[in-house]
C-alpha cells in the first residue's frame, strides 16, 4: 500500500543523503508537493510514482543541423541541442531519485575526469563507459491543426548517411557527477541528455556511434516547428545499460 507520508519521509532522506552539497546551497531544490494520490508536484514537474515516469515543459529548439544534445536547459548548449526547458536539472535528478534511479553510482567518475566545456573528437576518442537506468524518452505535443502526438525521442533524429533515425530503445540515466569544487555539473552546465557520451550529463545515449559528434541531425521530416511548446516524459524502466 502507497503511504504519502513515508514517502515524503523517504524523499527527505535521499535528499539529504545524495544531493546535499555546494551546489544545492547555490540552487534550492523545488519544494515538493502531494497533487493527488501518488503524484507529485515538484516546481514544473510532475512525478507520477505509479507510473514511474516523469514529465515536465519544454520546446523545439532546432529544426535542422547537426545536433550534440536532445535536451538542455538555457544555462546548456543551446546552440547544439533539438529541446530545451526551463527546469532545472536540480529538481530532474531529484524527481528521478525519489523514482529508485541510482544513476552511474559508485561508478561515476572522479572530480579529476569531467569533461572539457566542449565535447569535441579528441574526448570522445577516450570518453570513458557509462553506466545508468534504463529510461524512455518520449515527447508530446499538439500540432497547428490541433491535433495531439505521443512519440519516442528518437524518432526527431536521423542518421544523415543512413537516412534512418536512431534505433528505438533506452537512454540511461546516468546521474552527471561532480567537478573538481564540488559542483554537480548538471546543475553548473544546463545539459540534461547528451546524443553524445558526456558523464557531465544526467542522461546519455547507449548506442553505437555516441563517440561520433557529429553522426545525428535533426529529423527535418519529423520535428515539429521550433518554438513549439512540448512535454517531455521520461518513464524509468527495469534494468540499467551501459554506454558503447
Amino acid at each position: 500500500m502507497f503511504r504519502p507520508r513515508l514517502f515524503l519521509a523517504w524523499a527527505l532522506a535521499a535528499l539529504s543523503l545524495q544531493l546535499f552539497g555546494s551546489w544545492a546551497q547555490e540552487t534550492p531544490v523545488a519544494a515538493m508537493k502531494e497533487i493527488s494520490p501518488g503524484v507529485f508536484q515538484i516546481g514544473p514537474l510532475t512525478l507520477d510514482k505509479a507510473a514511474r515516469s516523469i514529465s515536465f515543459p519544454g520546446k523545439v529548439n532546432m529544426a535542422s543541423d547537426v545536433v550534440e544534445y536532445v535536451l538542455v536547459n538555457t544555462r546548456g548548449s543551446i546552440h547544439e541541442s533539438l529541446l530545451s526547458t526551463e527546469v532545472q536539472p536540480s529538481d530532474l535528478h531529484f524527481a528521478m531519485l525519489l523514482l529508485g534511479a541510482k544513476g552511474a553510482g559508485l561508478l561515476a567518475p572522479q572530480p579529476s575526469e569531467a569533461p572539457p566545456a566542449q565535447i569535441d573528437a579528441i574526448y570522445l576518442k577516450t570518453a570513458p563507459r557509462l553506466k545508468g537506468d534504463n529510461l524512455d524518452f518520449s515527447v508530446k505535443w499538439t500540432d497547428a491543426a490541433g491535433k495531439l502526438h505521443l512519440g519516442a525521442i528518437e524518432e526527431w533524429l536521423m542518421n544523415p548517411e543512413s537516412h534512418k533515425p536512431p534505433e528505438r530503445g533506452p537512454w540511461i540515466y546516468t546521474g552527471s557527477m561532480f567537478g573538481r569544487e564540488g559542483a554537480f555539473l548538471a546543475q553548473q552546465d544546463g545539459n540534461f541528455a547528451s546524443v553524445v557520451v558526456n558523464p557531465a550529463a544526467l542522461i546519455n545515449n547507449p548506442r553505437p556511434g555516441n563517440d561520433n559528434d557529429k553522426l545525428w541531425t535533426v529529423n527535418e521530416k519529423t520535428v515539429p516547428p521550433v518554438e513549439t511548446p512540448v512535454e517531455i516524459i521520461l518513464t524509468l524502466q527495469e534494468g540499467t545499460s551501459e554506454t558503447k
